[in-house]
Order: C-alpha cells, then sequence, then structure tokens
C-alpha cells in the first residue's frame, strides 16, 4: 500500500487501491457519476460497514455462481427443516441454504448476525405494531436488518437514507419530510409506516412477497421490465434467467428470508434466544422542543448520552431542532420527569437570528454580512459544503456580532460572448457557486436553461464551476431581491468580449503585465527568447498556439507577455488568435423575458415508474437530467423530450 493516506481512505479499482480522499477531491466532493445538475450528497454513513463488507465478500465467493436448481418447497437438510417459519413465503434453493449456512457456521457471518439482532432488540417492539397496523406481515421487520441492520442514520453511498434505506423520491411519495434540517427517511416511526405502505402497494401489485421485495430493492419499474421480458412472474424463476434481475436482486430476497429463519430460530444458530448485550428496548415520549435548539442542550438538559438524543431523532440531520417552528423530540420515557423540571423552555433560541439564503450566496458572504465568522455560521448550522446552500434555506445566525466587514470595492472583469439586449430589457451577472446548477439557474431567473447555454456560450454537458461568472438577459423590471438571487448590475463589472484584445490585455494589467509582440531574431529560441521576458518556452507555446520545440522564424512575431514599464525590445502585438466579433443570430435575447411556464418537467428517475440514472442512463443535457431525486424538465416546444422507460431503482445496502 502507498503511503500518504490512511488505509480507511483507500478505495480498490480492480487491482489498485487508490486514495479515496483524493478522488474526492478531484470529484470536487461530488458522488461518482454525479450529473451536471447535481450539488451535494451527503456522505455515506454506515456503522456496520468493516461486517458489510464481510457479507459482500462472501456474496462475490460463495454465491458468485451459485449451482441451479429448482426451488423446492421441502427443506433440503433436517437442520433446516426444523426451524420455525417466519411469516413470509419459504421456498428453498441454493442461495438461501446457502445464506443460512454462512448465519450459522461462518465466524463472519454470526458476528454480522450477533451485531444486527443486538440492536433490533432497540426498535423490534416499535416496528412490528406499525407493520400490523398497515396490514404486512410483521416479519417484514427483518427487511430493515438487512438494510441497514437498524442504524437510523446509515446513508449509503448513492444516497438511500434511514432503518429501510429510502432514496429521496420514494420517500417524497410516500410523505416523508426532506429538507435542510430534517430528512424524515431516517425517523424511526414515520419511516416505518412509508416503508410498511410502499411493501403493501407492492404486494397489491406484484401478489408474491418474492416479487414484491425484488421491486423494493431494484424498483417496480425494473421489475415490471424482467416481467416483461422474460414472460414470467417467478421471481426465482427469473433469477435463472440471463438478464432476468441484477444480480444484487437476485441475493436481496434469500439474504431477507434467511434473516428472518435466522430471527425466528435464534437459538438453532447459536445467537439465542437472548443475546446478552442486546441493547435494551427504548421506550420514549416526544416533548416540544423551541426552534433552533441543538440536540445536545436536550441531552444535557435531562443528563443523557447525546448519542441516544441523537439516534432517537435521527431525522434531525443538522442535529438541532429546525429554525421558525418548535419540534417534538424523543427523549427516553424514564427521563421526562428530569425534562419537567428543567427542560429547554422557550427562549432558548434567542440567541440566533435567521437568514433566507439567497441564490448564489455564499458561506463567507453571509457570515460577512453578519460579522460572524465562516466557522460559526458552519458550526451552528450543522454546514458541511457550500453546495448544500440551496435558495430559500433558512440559516441560524449568531446574534450580536461585530459589525460586519464592509463590501469589497474590487470590480469584476467578465469576459463573455455580446450578446444583443433589448430596449426593455437589462443584463445582470451571476457569479457561480458550488451549489450552483442548470436547473436551478433556470428556476431562478424564470429563463430557458438553452437561453442561459447561448447568452454564454457554454457546453450543456459540462458542469458549471465556481469562478464562472454568467450574464443573463432579464426583463428591466427584474428586481434580485425580490427573486431571492444575488447578482451584480453591468454597472458593477467591466464587461468585455470573451478572447478580444481587450479581454486579453484587462487580465494582464491585473497581474501587473502587458500585452506585446516580439520579433525573432536569427538563433533565437523559445527557451532564449523566453529567458529574455521572464516565461518559460512552455508559456510562450501555450501563449501563441505552438508546439514547445518549435524553431522561430527570423521575423516572426510572437506574443509575449512583459512586466508593465518593462517594454524594451517589444513591438505592438498583434490581434489575439482566435475567432472574435458579434453575436450570432442564436445569442438574441429574443425569449429573456419568458417565465417558468414555459418550461416543461418531464419524470425521470426521481419518480419510482420512471427510467433509472443508473441502469437506463438518459444523457444529461440541457433538455434532460437523469438525477436520480431531481426532476428533469425542458423547454416545451422547443425540444423533443423521449419518453422514460417503465424502469425505477431503489439502492439498498
Amino acid at each position: 500500500m502507498a503511503h500518504g493516506a490512511p488505509a480507511e481512505e483507500r478505495e480498490r479499482i480492480g487491482p489498485l487501491e487508490v486514495a479515496g480522499g483524493g478522488r474526492d477531491q478531484v470529484r470536487g466532493g461530488r458522488p461518482d457519476g454525479a450529473t451536471i445538475h447535481e450539488t451535494h450528497a451527503g456522505r455515506a454513513v454506515d456503522a456496520d460497514a468493516a461486517a458489510r463488507e464481510d457479507l459482500a465478500s462472501f456474496e462475490r465467493g460463495v454465491l458468485a455462481n451459485p449451482p441451479r436448481a429448482t426451488i423446492e418447497k421441502t427443506a433440503p437438510e433436517k437442520w433446516i427443516a426444523a426451524l420455525a417459519l417466519p411469516e413470509l413465503p419459504i421456498r428453498y434453493g441454493a442461495k438461501l441454504v446457502e445464506y443460512l449456512r454462512f448465519f450459522k457456521d461462518d465466524a463472519k457471518g454470526q458476528a454480522l448476525m450477533r451485531g444486527w439482532l443486538r440492536r433490533m432488540n432497540r426498535y423490534e417492539h416499535l416496528l412490528r405494531p406499525i407493520l400490523k397496523e398497515v396490514g404486512v406481515p410483521e416479519d417484514l421487520v427483518f427487511v430493515a436488518m438487512a438494510e441497514s441492520g437498524f442504524q437510523p442514520h446509515r446513508r449509503s453511498r448513492v444516497g438511500a437514507a434511514g432503518l429501510w434505506q429510502f432514496m429521496e423520491p420514494t420517500g417524497k411519495v410516500y410523505g416523508l419530510e426532506q429538507n435542510y434540517w430534517v430528512d424524515e427517511r431516517h425517523d424511526i416511526e414515520r419511516s416505518t409506516y412509508a416503508a410498511a405502505a410502499y411493501l403493501k402497494d407492492l404486494r397489491v401489485r406484484f401478489g408474491s412477497w418474492e416479487m414484491a421485495l425484488a421491486a423494493f430493492n431494484g424498483g417496480y419499474g425494473l421489475a415490471m421490465t424482467a416481467i416483461a421480458r422474460a414472460n414470467s412472474n417467478n421471481f426465482w424463476a427469473l433469477c435463472e434467467i440471463e438478464s432476468g434481475l441484477p444480480h444484487a436482486t437476485t441475493l436481496y430476497v434469500p439474504k431477507i428470508l434467511a434473516a428472518a429463519l435466522v430471527g425466528r430460530n435464534r437459538a438453532a444458530f447459536k445467537l439465542g434466544p437472548d443475546l446478552s448485550d442486546s441493547l435494551p428496548p427504548i421506550q420514549f415520549v416526544k416533548v416540544d422542543v423551541p426552534p433552533g435548539t441543538a440536540l445536545s442542550t436536550v441531552a444535557k438538559a435531562i443528563d443523557e448520552d447525546p448519542a441516544l438524543i441523537e439516534e432517537l431523532n435521527a431525522q434531525l440531520i443538522r442535529k438541532r431542532t429546525p429554525p421558525g417552528r418548535s419540534y417534538p423530540v424523543r427523549i427516553p420515557k424514564a427521563k421526562l420527569a428530569a425534562w419537567d423540571r428543567g427542560g429547554v423552555r422557550d427562549g432558548a433560541g434567542a440567541d440566533h437570528i435567521q437568514h433566507v439564503v439567497a441564490y448564489g450566496e455564499t458561506v463567507v458572504a453571509i457570515a460577512g454580512r453578519y460579522g460572524a465568522t465562516e466557522a460559526q455560521l458552519r458550526k451552528l448550522n450543522g454546514l458541511e459544503d457550500n453546495a448544500e446552500l440551496e435558495r430559500g434555506v433558512v440559516l441560524l445566525v449568531p446574534r450580536g456580532s461585530a459589525a460586519a466587514a464592509p463590501a469589497s470595492s474590487d470590480r469584476l472583469l467578465v469576459p463573455a460572448p455580446k450578446v444583443a439586449v433589448g430596449p426593455d430589457q437589462r443584463l445582470v451577472f451571476f457569479a457561480v457557486t458550488r451549489s450552483t446548477t442548470p436547473r436551478g439557474l433556470a428556476d431562478a431567473f424564470a429563463v430557458p436553461w438553452d437561453s442561459i447555454v447561448a447568452w454564454n456560450d457554454l457546453d450543456p454537458q459540462a458542469r458549471l464551476q465556481p469562478g464562472q461568472v454568467l450574464q443573463v438577459v432579464v426583463p428591466r423590471g427584474f428586481d434580485a431581491r425580490a427573486a431571492k438571487i444575488v447578482v451584480l448590475e453591468q454597472s458593477a463589472v467591466d464587461l468585455v468580449i470573451r478572447g478580444s484584445r481587450e479581454h486579453l490585455e484587462a487580465g494582464l494589467k491585473q497581474r501587473g503585465l502587458l500585452r506585446r509582440g516580439y520579433k525573432a531574431k536569427k538563433g533565437d529560441t523559445l527557451e532564449k527568447i523566453g529567458k529574455r521576458f521572464d516565461l518559460t518556452d512552455g508559456d510562450l507555446a501555450r501563449i501563441n498556439g505552438i508546439d514547445r520545440s518549435h524553431t522561430p522564424a527570423n521575423g516572426e512575431l510572437l506574443v509575449v507577455y512583459v512586466k508593465s514599464g518593462d517594454t524594451r525590445g517589444t513591438v505592438d502585438a498583434p490581434a489575439p488568435r482566435g475567432k472574435v466579433g458579434p453575436a450570432p443570430d442564436d445569442l438574441r435575447a429574443d425569449d429573456a423575458a419568458e417565465d417558468l411556464s414555459t418550461t416543461r418537467y418531464a419524470a425521470t428517475a426521481d419518480d419510482p415508474s420512471a427510467a433509472s440514472a443508473v441502469d437506463n442512463p438518459v444523457p444529461s443535457t440541457d433538455e434532460t437530467n437523469s438525477l436520480p431525486g431531481k426532476r428533469g424538465w425542458s423547454k416545451r416546444g422547443k425540444h423533443k423530450t423521449t419518453p422514460p422507460k417503465k424502469t425505477s431503482k431503489k439502492k439498498s445496502g
């Protein structure tokens, strides 16, 4: 293993061990495979990561190519036949049997199951009544076991979250609140109601629990596609057919059934019936807590372990109640008397004020506005990534901070294509931040994304980067404050035509340099010329668009960058390379005043019935958005949108 990064930060790519942190830095903090429409994805959280890797290793080995065999209703071995059956259909095949052996005889399988059962004891008494109330088998509680190991904080690398590992769109369909402060996919009770309803609906659709579980794992669109292609609704048959179901889904169902058999027969698997180190069943009550209260403050008020309070309230993803409303927080029932004596009262958040984020704001800018520090804002709001600053998010700011720092008076140089602006329009400028996306820009300015692409000569399939400044044509009466957008007016920037002499010279001036010409003499080389003007041969090659091995001809005119006031031996520089001229017709601002009523939103992978961005990728362009969890869209009338295929995917652990 190479030096320079801890072992836990390394990822295996084929035969290589790659620095995970380094890859994340190269990707800009975005998940692998992120589209241009994606800004921030929460970091994976998995307390059972090592044990799950043991399980994955077993699946890659023993279950990689199991023998094909007919599924039987009769147990193949006596010890299996003696097991009590769960409230789920059990049919025996090679994969199910191998899972049972892994959990019974393999030390790693025993350790994994012991950890799952130990935590299950804390929540089982809460989950089973909910499953029964909704009208599904109580033994579906073992789905949560396999999905999360009963870790409410668990988040997979693809964004599935909570006990039941809901993806964002499916969670929204089933009523789970998801915003900057609250993500109810992590809520112990509400996510269980949602999972029970979802599983019940899948059972109604497919008629068998095997296919329902397969659809819970892979998405019901994927399940429908597999059934149609193979002309079979038999899960076990689909597992045997080439390209029938994804390999992970063929393992998922027998894994759930095996877990249910283990849970019903703990003694037979040397796991009980009671594990001595099991977590005791939690009994809790809910108490109203003022807005913006840290969970650590609640824990301190009742003398409780903060980690337990955070786990019981895992939906509070910033470890603080949301601003603007009181919030019911779970505390152990045994601590209710302590709460009644000295719990957190109204006014606990009086040392904070609220700030509504405008599109384009940064943490540094917000902190400077209030005279706070960036570190204060990040700590107070649990903010890790600037990409989380979406328009309309309410942040807490320390009250009584020092006077805000004066705004910078530096003018911004903005090189851009020339755009024709009508008499009832004006140009404004937007500085790209870590949270800027095509969808966000189109929504914020109420203009089509393809217009923004044209006005700025962008590649619609490339990601916007912090440091870019975009010009946007808006109606003359456009009110940026009302729209909650941070913009610069044209009077506040130095606008130049991109690639023009003015652009190049203005940029050099900021660095204390001038753009001049030099006529090569006989015997000159790029290295020799470079030394004269404090440039490298590579600098000269890049500036002039030539190869570093190029030998200048006598009298050849080269562009050099020299320090201001030191122009000896130089002449006027030639015109810049490249095509610089007036804007083509498609850069006209004819439809700048269009609002979002002209934008048609198309279903994508965020709809459980729509195309999976993982298995059925849709190109991520100005016309389509293939990001799971976001709405795709295209401009009505101008672009043709291909209807999505009826597949979807819900990623689990």
